[in-house]
């Protein structure tokens, strides 16, 4: 015995078919915010300078770049944007130990202050160095000294930081 079909089915338009992508739109949104809560956007701020092979450190906190220095065994270097670096300093002068005051480090400091004092931009005494990791203690020592008394109240090195993964 057959049953007649029901009303429901016996309407239905079967020509004109759309779909309906509200639900998947809810899920691929809830799926980009996770994505973009779990991206990790704190990659290396700064590119390593060309030639210097820096330390490794287990440092959590981010160098912020304002004014850079870099220490290579060539001598002492500006960081410059441009990749063109300009010496301040030779090795012959990091070398000599009754030399504690460099002063071509020193006149530099302060040309960059006196430039930043007359764009009018904020007066940030934070100082960032690439040295290598060949490079004598003594010359780091010399720079920071002579960092310290142009006022440069934070110096920040850059290092490779290790990771907390081995294998």
């Amino acid at each position: 015995m057959a049953f007649p079909p029901s009303k429901g089915k016996k309407h239905l338009c079967r020509g004109d078919l759309k779909l309906r992508i509200t639900s998947l739109m809810d899920v691929m949104t809830l799926v980009l915010l996770f994505l973009l809560k779990t991206y990790s956007v704190s990659g290396p701020l700064m590119k390593p300078a060309e030639g210097v092979e820096l330390p490794s450190s287990t440092v959590t906190q981010e160098p912020v770049k304002v004014l850079g220095l870099i220490i290579t065994p060539d001598g002492l270097f500006e960081d410059a944007a441009a990749g063109e670096r300009r010496m301040i300093e030779g090795i012959d002068v990091l070398n000599d130990d009754t030399v504690l005051q460099l002063t071509n480090l020193s006149t530099y400091l302060s040309n960059v202050q006196e430039r930043n004092r007359y764009l009018g931009r904020e007066e940030k005494r934070v100082l960032t160095i690439q040295g290598d990791k060949s490079i004598p203690y003594r010359w780091v020592l010399k720079v920071i000294d002579t960092c310290s008394g142009a006022g440069f109240e934070k110096i920040d090195f850059v290092v490779y930081k290790e990771s907390k993964y081995r294998g």
